[in-house]
């Protein structure tokens, strides 16, 4: 499939402000317009979402009523053919439930990837790649075990082997 340098310009930029604007101002307005009746999103430790533009805003919804103070930062968007990926960078406070999780107040970062598919201008198709597990750590709904203990804990103020204020483990 050939498609044209200002097609995925307009791509890219679609990617920009429907992210910007729906996740960042808590606009959507525009994505019943934008999105395919036939979208579908492929996101791994997501419940399922149903295809159409619903899924998109139930997405940013999730995650909005979770960290209401969200934040997504676009590190990198690059377009090729009918496709637009891209790298993000997601900060908020956990102060709503989230996927039943009870809000804990912690500060959570979330570093992902993303793919989009475009048909005839509209975004037809998404993978999504959040760092669930991460997430999960951060706000305290999952324990690290055996040596990814030792990986994660090394790294916290205070842990046995991080860093003491000399730099000489503690």
């Amino acid at each position: 499939m050939t498609t044209s340098i200002d097609a995925v310009q307009q791509h890219k930029e679609l990617v920009r402000s429907l992210t910007e604007q729906g996740f960042n101002a808590g606009d959507l307005s525009g994505v019943d317009e934008h999105f395919r009746p036939d979208y579908r999103v492929h996101a791994p430790g997501v419940p399922p979402l149903p295809p159409g533009p619903h899924a998109f805003k139930r997405a940013v919804t999730l995650f909005r009523n979770a960290m209401p103070d969200i934040h997504v930062t676009i590190e990198d968007l690059a377009g090729e053919g009918d496709r637009v990926f891209g790298r993000f960078t997601t900060r908020g406070t956990h102060t709503g439930p989230l996927m039943g999780i009870p809000p804990s107040g912690k500060p959570v970062t979330i570093y992902e990837w993303v793919c989009h598919r475009f048909v005839d201008g509209q975004v037809a198709e998404s993978w999504i790649g959040d760092n669930v597990p991460r997430i999960l750590l951060s706000i305290g709904a999952a324990v690290p075990q055996g040596p990814a203990a030792a990986i994660v804990g090394a790294g916290a103020p205070g842990a046995p082997g991080a860093p003491g204020p000399t730099g000489a483990p503690a």
